[in-house]
């Protein structure tokens, strides 16, 4: 794989960041990862605005947008990709901070459990008060998301979805929650401690012309109890049903999910296909 370090590409094994990087040392350090489909970006211009929010909320020096927009690019035909996730990394490093943008074909193992829908735990680890972490920071060491991805795995099951400290349904380790009761649409307030997810919304923005209306809010976690349906949503797949969540099944039939999903999936092509490499 071609990287690039600090704009210049080189191989990933010629790649090298300080043993005395802040990043590496303490997580100091913020990331966002964009979609490249079929030889175009995904509101890209957004991921690029919310990771200067990232590295202004921990004061690390960031270079110009428009310079990270032209790196990204050249990584993606550097290693001739038309479809990608793209990453960009920025760290305090040791003197001055360090960008690190790297481009991975779809994981297709991940997309097919996506497609097949996922068995949830509620972990027992929480998500911190925003007042600890706040939500508009997408910073690297997210220790509460790795323990709970831990009970996941120790559960055996797909994923865990987090509540807040004050025991409200918030969101996963790496994706939004939404969940259907009747003709509504309900998902956590960003009040709750959730990123602001560009899948989110745009699922929000797609929820009339599915005929839902939206409910965003503080919800407890026995909300789900009784949920028509139950899922996920995340910018490197789209919309992933709950098959289960703690144990209970959840209705495989007369879902919203595959709607919405096939709303997404239909914006992604048309807004690609206008910011092209």
């Amino acid at each position: 794989m071609i990287v690039a370090l600090d704009g210049r590409l080189m191989d990933e094994s010629d790649a090298a960041i300080s043993i005395r990087d802040r990043g590496f040392l303490f997580g100091d350090a913020v990331f966002e990862t964009a979609l490249l489909h079929d030889g175009g970006f995904y509101r890209l211009s957004d991921h690029l605005e919310r990771f200067a929010g990232s590295a202004a909320g921990l004061r690390i020096d960031i270079p110009p947008v428009g310079e990270i927009d032209r790196i990204l690019r050249d990584v993606v035909r550097a290693n001739d990709l038309r479809d990608a996730n793209v990453r960009m990394t920025l760290t305090r490093g040791v003197k001055e901070p360090v960008l690190l943008v790297t481009a991975s074909a779809p994981d297709m193992a991940r997309h097919d459990a996506a497609r097949r829908g996922w068995r949830v735990i509620t972990a027992r680890t929480r998500r911190p008060s925003t007042a600890a972490v706040p939500a508009h920071i997408k910073a690297v060491g997210r220790t509460y998301a790795i323990l709970a991805r831990h009970e996941a795995a120790d559960a055996g099951v797909d994923d865990a979805l987090l509540l807040t400290d004050h025991g409200h349904v918030c969101e996963g380790p790496t994706w939004n929650v939404f969940w259907r009761r009747g003709s509504t649409l309900c998902t956590p307030a960003l009040d709750a401690g959730v990123l602001a997810g560009i899948t989110r919304a745009t699922l929000l923005a797609l929820a009339p012309e599915v005929g839902l209306r939206v409910r965003e809010g503080l919800f407890d976690r026995t909300e789900l109890d009784d949920a028509d349906e139950i899922f996920a949503s995340m910018t490197s797949v789209g919309v992933v049903p709950f098959l289960e969540l703690d144990g209970r099944t959840l209705p495989s039939e007369t879902t919203i999910a595959g709607s919405l999903n096939e709303a997404y999936q239909r914006t992604v092509e048309r807004e690609s296909a206008l910011d092209p490499l």
